[in-house]
Formats: structure tokens, C-alpha cells, sequence
């Protein structure tokens, strides 16, 4: 069964670590979504990605020490000015770091969906639900990638 009227689906985000920290950011299967029909993305993605992969991957420095904690203090007091300044901050890295993710599975979903030519539906009776559901899947993520793209994040910059 594949819902083709669902809202949004999960991120596919599946490299960071499920820890206390990154799950009461919001890390959670039913919240990291992308939303098929405008492309937008959740707060949690925003949330999670900024804090577990832009703030967590800082160098060490007098300029850039401190902010991952004081990223999630903000968060866990409810302070959104703290909050969203330093979302504001790392705004276009964090977008970055989404992008990468969405390019990369768009690549994946080229090569799952090549596998699949010549397939005996007999010999895999599920095939054309998997591929119903990786179109869905992929449709929600190029309109994802085209509104990253219309934000300025550039394509294959950070290859």
C-alpha cells in the first residue's frame, strides 16, 4: 500500500547519531519531513542538521566555541531569539548540509530505479510498489532541491 495523497515523507536522513541531544532537538522519524506538494522543509530538519552536523562539525576556535550548546539551551529553554539568531547564522550552511543529503539520495534513487529495468515483476511481485513509492519519494526531493536552489545554495559547490 503506498499513500500518494501523504503530506510530506521522512528526510531519509539516516548519518547522524541518535542521541539524547539530537532526539530532543527533534530527531524523529514522524518530524524530519520534507513536504511533497511545496518542497519545504521541517523545523526539525533545520533543527537537527544545524545542530548535530553544522554546529557539531565546528572547529575549535575563540569565534565558533559555544555555540552548539548555546544552540541547544536556547532550544530546550524555548528561547527563540537565541534560537533563531544562531539559525540565522549558520542559515546557509545548514541548507548546504541539506543539499549535499538531497543530491546525494536523488543519485541513489537514479541507480535503484536503473537496477530495476529488466526486473520479471513475477520474480519481484513488490517492484512496481518500491518504484511508485521511490517516485513519490524523489518528486518530493526535487522540489526540495529546486528550493534550495532558488535560496542561493549553489549546486555541487562543496564537491
Amino acid at each position: 500500500f503506498l499513500d500518494e495523497t501523504s503530506p510530506a515523507t521522512f528526510c531519509k536522513m539516516m548519518d547522524i547519531p541518535k542521541t539524547p541531544e539530537n532526539v530532543n532537538m527533534g530527531m524523529d522519524f514522524s518530524k524530519m519531513l520534507f513536504y511533497h506538494d511545496t518542497g519545504d522543509i521541517s523545523p526539525e530538519v533545520m533543527d537537527v542538521v544545524l545542530y548535530a552536523k553544522v554546529l557539531g562539525g565546528l572547529k575549535s576556535s575563540p569565534e565558533t566555541d559555544g555555540y552548539k550548546d548555546a544552540f541547544y539551551n536556547a532550544h530546550m529553554q524555548g528561547d527563540q531569539g537565541t534560537k533563531g539568531q544562531i539559525a540565522e547564522q549558520f542559515r546557509y550552511e545548514t541548507l548546504t548540509e541539506i543539499k549535499k543529503h538531497v543530491d546525494t539520495f536523488l543519485e541513489s534513487l537514479e541507480a535503484l530505479e536503473k537496477k530495476s529495468y529488466g526486473k520479471s515483476m513475477d520474480e519481484h511481485p513488490r517492484l512496481p510498489l518500491i518504484l511508485r513509492h521511490n517516485e513519490f519519494v524523489k518528486q518530493t526531493f526535487l522540489k526540495v532541491q529546486s528550493n534550495l536552489a532558488a535560496a542561493g545554495v549553489g549546486q555541487m559547490e562543496y564537491a
